[in-house]
């Protein structure tokens, strides 16, 4: 839905930190939810499982029962509005997923020392917020789009590359750093 909204240029909103961060929980108490229905009743967490759209916009393509039709077409508002706002926020899958994720032997996505500075391209690119200030990506919220190694491969968009080539550059040729002196240090020299 968010390549979709992109073409029709339908703005998205930006999620505020603080609302993001609280938001993030709600995919896990439904988690935890499903699974203490599953406990109680395999038939109830059966019919609450249906939190997840899929079945009903994809598999069934809406010929289904007015309620379940219309939180799909909610969903697919609401994502149109707040980049993948179904994985970000409710998805259990993700959720089980991000816990299962804390367990990972290593970090698979690259990064340079530049990341969160100078460079916050990638940060900036990412529709889920999964890349912290600091250039760090968060894996248990990232869903592996991998528009941040794009960029970071990218000679034309990455600016950690481009600082990188300036810095470079600057020390072969010899230039030195400019440098600027404050009207007060000049009068102690004096």
């Amino acid at each position: 839905m968010a390549a979709a909204a992109e073409k029709l240029r339908i703005r998205q909103w930006k999620v505020s930190e603080p609302l993001h961060g609280r938001l993030i929980g709600l995919k896990y108490l439904v988690l935890v939810g499903l699974v203490a229905t599953a406990f109680y009743s395999l038939t109830l967490a059966e019919t609450l499982a249906e939190v997840e759209p899929f079945k009903t916009a994809v598999t069934l393509m809406f010929v289904r029962s007015l309620p379940f039709v219309v939180y799909a077409v909610l969903l697919l508002a609401l994502s149109a509005k707040v980049h993948k706002a179904y994985c970000r926020y409710l998805c259990p899958l993700g959720a089980g997923l991000a816990v299962l994720g804390r367990f990972r032997f290593f970090s698979w996505l690259t990064r340079r020392s530049e990341c969160g500075s100078p460079c916050r391209l990638c940060e900036k690119h990412c529709g889920i917020n999964a890349i912290h200030k600091d250039g760090a990506i968060d894996y248990n919220e990232c869903v592996q789009c991998l528009a941040c190694v794009a960029i970071l491969h990218d000679t034309d968009r990455c600016v950690a590359d481009k600082y990188g080539k300036r810095r470079r550059n600057s020390r072969r040729s010899g230039d030195a750093i400019p440098v600027t002196v404050s009207p007060a240090a000049n009068k102690m020299r004096d």
